[in-house]
């Protein structure tokens, strides 16, 4: 068997792996990108984020052709085309790929094809064209992960979609019943909603999007319904079945036995690290319902194996991906002496960022409200509604409010979360507030221009300031 030697070799070529491998290739560490799928790119790029938003896309566009009459616009019986919405997908997606499979292939570290797996923590296997061993100081689990699906009696019987066949199919669901109200679940509802389909989400807690701050979730939740989504909170999946070309699915809500018929079934229960078959016990490293441990510098229990993106992050998105993956290329960088710099010893930036593609969208920035109570920090905190917000009356998207918290003596802005128009943009401004340390009194200060949607920032920033 050839044996191949490399100062790190990293398992996964999606965002987070790619970023890693590219970064150790620019300190000129000789390092190997281990890649299993058969078709490059990563999960982002082939069957998340940029599929869906393509798909979303469409969705919004038809949504606001059917409110266009409020503008004196007047359109006759709008159709769809599921196949032209997924030629389009197709095309984007093909450009993508291709980018990133060349930046792949031509950088400046060795690809290698195949399923990787640990026989110590510095030798792994590779099986693939060829059967190779590669050795290696330090290694990457960038791994990504996989949809996670739930017991329910009957459902190996059934034919059910998980995200990837929602965003590849060229059929329009008369029915589709959703399965989880988290980001994937509410994404994959307001879009098959805006494209004609009527929607069922079955969603365990009492509201949607639980990852958010309450407020966010009861309102999308209330949105949702209002834009005729059933919304079952509360709600357990017990057992499903087929009958006559329908799917029917008896959920028990509030304790109460109720059967929903639908023409598909989208299972979106969330996603788990895909770390299976890694053998990662071989080489020392823990792991908690197969996601890989790691401190704040995303080293593992074994301190020459790092793991980054969904198989060890509670947050799977892919900036962070990619974020983690250059500070641990820098800290291999540092530990073998490429770079001569201290190894930072506050860790990786805990404020997260996050957005979830509805109609309208969702986004938070900063800290979660839970984190700010558990530090015990005083606070105050500011809301302002887009229904009182000029630009938003004129663009007829009046849905939600943004909030912000600060830290009530020193006037540090803790957290911001939104929910209405384009807040995934707008949430940006705040992000880097947040990033320079802006206190909200000069925030306050920043001029903007009017009417837009980003000066809404200005009203719960003056009334905290």
């Amino acid at each position: 068997m050839k044996r191949l030697k490399y100062q790190v070799v990293v398992i996964g070529g999606g965002s987070g792996g790619y970023a890693a491998a590219a970064k150790l290739g620019e300190y000129g560490i000789k390092t190997a990108i281990v890649e299993k799928a058969e078709k490059l790119g990563g999960l982002c790029i082939l069957r998340g984020c940029m599929p869906s938003k393509a798909i979303i896309e469409s969705a919004n566009r038809m949504r606001e052709i059917r409110s266009a009459a409020e503008f004196g616009i007047h359109v006759s019986g709008p159709t769809i085309s599921m196949n032209e919405v997924q030629d389009r997908k197709e095309r984007l997606i093909g450009n993508f790929q291709e980018y990133r499979e060349d930046q792949l292939r031509n950088g400046k570290f060795d690809l290698i094809r195949g399923q990787a797996t640990y026989r110590t923590g510095t030798v792994l296997h590779v099986k693939g064209d060829e059967e190779l061993e590669l050795e290696c100081d330090y290694s990457i689990v960038a791994t990504g992960s996989v949809p996670s699906v739930p017991e329910i009696d009957g459902l190996e019987k059934i034919d059910y979609w998980l995200s990837k066949d929602a965003l590849d199919t060229r059929e329009l669901p008369e029915h589709l019943i959703v399965i989880g109200g988290g980001a994937i679940g509410c994404e994959m509802a307001h879009c098959f909603e805006g494209l004609g389909s009527k929607v069922t989400i079955v969603q365990r807690s009492g509201c949607l999007l639980t990852d958010f701050d309450e407020d966010i979730g009861d309102t999308i939740t209330e949105i949702s319904k209002k834009r005729g989504i059933e919304v079952c909170c509360n709600s357990k999946a017990k057992s499903v079945r087929e009958e006559n070309g329908d799917v029917l699915l008896e959920i028990e809500q509030n304790g109460v036995t109720k059967e929903i018929r639908g023409s598909h079934l989208l299972i979106a229960a969330g996603r788990k690290p895909a770390t299976d078959g890694l053998c990662l016990a071989n080489a020392n490293v823990e792991t908690e319902k197969s996601r890989v441990k790691t401190n704040f510098h995303m080293q593992t229990s074994n301190n020459r194996i790092f793991a980054i993106g969904d198989s060890s992050s509670e947050l799977p998105v892919v900036h962070e991906a990619v974020i983690q993956g250059e500070a641990v290329a820098k800290q291999i960088a540092i530990e073998t002496g490429v770079i001569d710099e201290e190894i930072s010893r506050s860790g990786i930036s805990d404020f997260e960022l996050f957005g979830i593609f509805t109609h309208p969208e969702c986004a938070r920035a900063g800290m979660r409200k839970k984190e700010i109570e558990d530090k015990s920090l005083d606070t105050q905190t500011a809301m302002y509604c887009f229904s009182d917000h000029g630009k938003s009356e004129i663009l007829n998207e009046t849905d939600g409010f943004v909030k912000l918290i600060v830290e009530k003596n020193s006037g540090r802005i803790l957290s911001a979360s939104a929910v209405g128009p384009h807040v995934i943009e707008l949430i940006h401004e705040i992000q880097v507030a947040i990033h320079g340390g802006i206190c909200i009194k000069d925030f306050a200060a920043i001029p903007h221009y009017h009417p837009t949607l980003a000066e809404i920032w200005t009203y719960p920033a003056e009334e905290l300031s």
